[in-house]
């Protein structure tokens, strides 16, 4: 009876031993793993972002897309942006001369349809006007 005491009592010290070394070594071990694995899977993943938002591209194709603004500037760069996936375009803008050349150009990039609408969307006529033409298109 005795015996199974002492060895209960080495088991007992060897179990300490390991609990200390482990306590000593593993916090950081892990301290450092974190500090080599975290920047290097926040590197991969902002590379992957990267890769997914300029060369992956999103079916348009049987969508209506109205872009205001599109005679200049952002409004006509998104409009070419989405007659390259081959979305249908709405273009409005004050200026209609402006918006024949770049609904042109739209279908040139690949736009199935594009109609063009001269509207100020400052004019609460102007918005139903061409919010009823995108739904009629």
């Amino acid at each position: 009876m005795i015996s199974k005491f002492t060895n209960l009592g080495i088991l007992s010290s060897a179990m300490d031993f390991i609990n200390f070394f482990l306590n000593l070594a593993v916090p950081p071990a892990c301290l450092v793993m974190l500090a080599f694995a975290w920047p290097t899977l926040c590197f991969i993943r902002a590379c992957e972002r990267l890769y997914n938002t300029l060369y992956t591209m999103e079916n348009m194709e049987d969508k209506v897309v109205i872009i205001t603004g599109a005679s200049s500037g952002i409004g006509e760069q998104i409009a070419y942006e989405y007659a390259k996936r081959g979305a249908s375009l709405l273009l409005v803008a004050r200026r209609e001369d402006r918006l024949r050349g770049i609904s042109e150009k739209a279908r040139h990039f690949g736009a199935k349809q594009v109609l063009i609408t001269a509207a100020d969307v400052v004019k609460e006529d102007d918005c139903r006007r061409f919010v009823n033409e995108a739904i009629t298109y």
